[in-house]
């Protein structure tokens, strides 16, 4: 993720700790609730009603707009003032104005490591939660509110030439290695600055040189809070990573004073039980618990109304309490199958001529195109306790995900049924060969039978079914040595 990159302008502050701090006065003001809410969401434009006489192949590109939706919780509200709190209190301890703040500096390159007068007033706290269930996005919300990049030139009128880096967010590696997580911080600091080259410049003998690269790299760009996400990788981590790993967490937070995110599914909280500093650490000013939303909450039927507003097809359906019933029946109160749901079923609509939302075509959309779910609903509909920590080790993995929501136009057997529709209307396209002039206009879009689709797909090659009804001329094969007459 890359941020925005500013010069500074710099805020009195109110508040004597932040005071004749120029990395916190470049900060964007604190805000008040009503300040985050509408900073945070985002609702695109409403449906405008030309774009519901388009063509059905262009409103599916519309449905996607369903994907941009970002509605503020009120534990986005406790996010967003946990991390502005977090990045202030880090910078108290590393004004750089401060004495002590330029001989620590200093310190990092020699062979005394750290200034003993230095007094770390980072933090951490934790965001755990199911997948799916809305942390990243909340966090991107709140992360855009702050330029990652600012560049300071002058501070009450005296030359003050630093960089300053007030986020860097990182995944854990998958397998849990520091090499890896090493490397993903080099690149994401380049990224920050702009410069594409910046992790060539910093080779390292082994792990222990470039750990300690790290820290002098994070305290010359005073980054203000580092955020680890998918924290529960470490899981994997060979013998002895997973220690060395939330050690070097835990000195970032200690001894250079940098703030530490930890961003994780449930099963990371195991992470931190065996050490009880660790513990400690991990909930330092606290710990926010993202859980899937009940039936009868508030904000899940606030945001199903919402997504609901957003509709393509060209009869606008109407949120009963059966298409309510179905739509948590089958994302058990997660948001992000929650929005995957709605598009598909729009385009399903769209693409098979129905053109209507209906309870049924969202049940056989999610029965046919979101079989890969099953497994983890079941284990949330269940309730017990037992299956429901199961419930990310069942999920599929990303690029299993995203085959789900690639777009494959509509299923086989509608396919099918639409390349008759084409080659039997009242006057077919000439499919032999021949030498003509006159091109064939494109056929409007037609509703076809299910029954008659379900029909063509016991076929397995969808030419073969058109030849077998009788829909295509025999002498289109003449030439294919595939179908070539015996």
């Amino acid at each position: 993720m890359k941020g925005a990159q500013i010069f500074a302008s710099y805020t009195k502050q109110p508040i004597p700790e932040y005071a004749g701090n120029p990395l916190i006065e470049a900060l964007p003001p604190i805000l008040t609730d009503t300040e985050a809410a509408e900073l945070i969401s985002n609702f695109p434009q409403p449906v405008d009603p030309e774009e519901l006489t388009l063509d059905g192949a262009i409103r599916i590109h519309c449905i996607d707009r369903l994907r941009t939706v970002v509605q503020p919780f009120l534990l986005h509200l406790d996010l967003e003032s946990m991390f502005s709190l977090l990045i202030r209190r880090g910078y108290v301890g590393r004004n750089p104005t401060s004495p002590d703040t330029v001989r620590h500096l200093h310190s990092l390159s020699g062979a005394q490591r750290y200034h003993d007068a230095f007094k770390s007033t980072a933090e951490t706290f934790s965001v755990v939660g199911l997948s799916g269930i809305g942390k990243s996005t909340a966090l991107h919300a709140i992360l855009s509110l702050y330029p990652q990049t600012i560049r300071h030139e002058r501070y009450e009128g005296k030359q003050f030439v630093h960089t300053q880096i007030t986020w860097l967010k990182l995944d854990c590696p998958r397998d849990g290695s520091l090499s890896g997580f090493c490397q993903q911080f080099f690149y994401a600091v380049g990224n920050a600055l702009g410069d594409k080259d910046y992790h060539k410049r910093h080779r390292h003998r082994n792990i222990n040189d470039a750990l300690q690269q790290m820290e002098q790299v994070a305290s010359t760009f005073f980054i203000g809070a580092l955020l680890i996400d998918e924290l529960q990788n470490l899981h994997l981590a060979k013998t002895g990573g997973k220690e060395s790993m939330l050690n070097f967490f835990l000195n970032l937070v200690n001894n250079i004073g940098i703030p530490v995110v930890f961003i994780g599914t449930n099963s990371m909280i195991s992470l931190f039980s065996d050490v009880m500093r660790n513990a400690r650490r991990c909930c330092g000013v606290g710990m926010l618990e993202f859980k899937r939303f009940e039936k009868e909450d508030d904000e899940w039927k606030t945001l199903v109304e919402n997504l609901w507003s957003y509709q393509w097809c060209k009869q606008t359906a109407e949120l009963t309490g059966e298409i309510f019933d179905v739509l948590y029946e089958h994302t058990q109160g997660v948001t992000d199958f929650l929005v995957k749901l709605l598009v598909l079923s729009q385009r399903y609509a769209v693409q098979s001529g129905l053109e209507c939302l209906t309870a049924e075509i969202i049940a056989k959309v999610s029965n046919s195109k979101m079989q890969i779910l099953k497994p983890a609903l079941s284990a949330l509909r269940s309730r017990d306790p037992k299956r429901m920590r199961q419930f990310d080790d069942l999920l599929p993995i990303e690029e299993q995900l995203n085959d789900m929501m690639a777009f494959d136009g509509l299923v086989r057997a509608d396919r099918l049924a639409l390349l008759r529709s084409v080659v039997s209307r009242e006057h077919p396209i000439n499919l032999t060969p021949a030498v003509s002039t006159n091109k064939p206009q494109a056929p409007a879009a037609v509703a076809v039978e299910f029954s008659e689709a379900k029909a063509l797909s016991e076929h397995d090659s969808p030419l073969e079914a058109l030849r077998a009804a009788g829909w295509i001329n025999n002498d289109l094969f003449e030439f294919s040595p595939t179908y070539r007459k015996k």
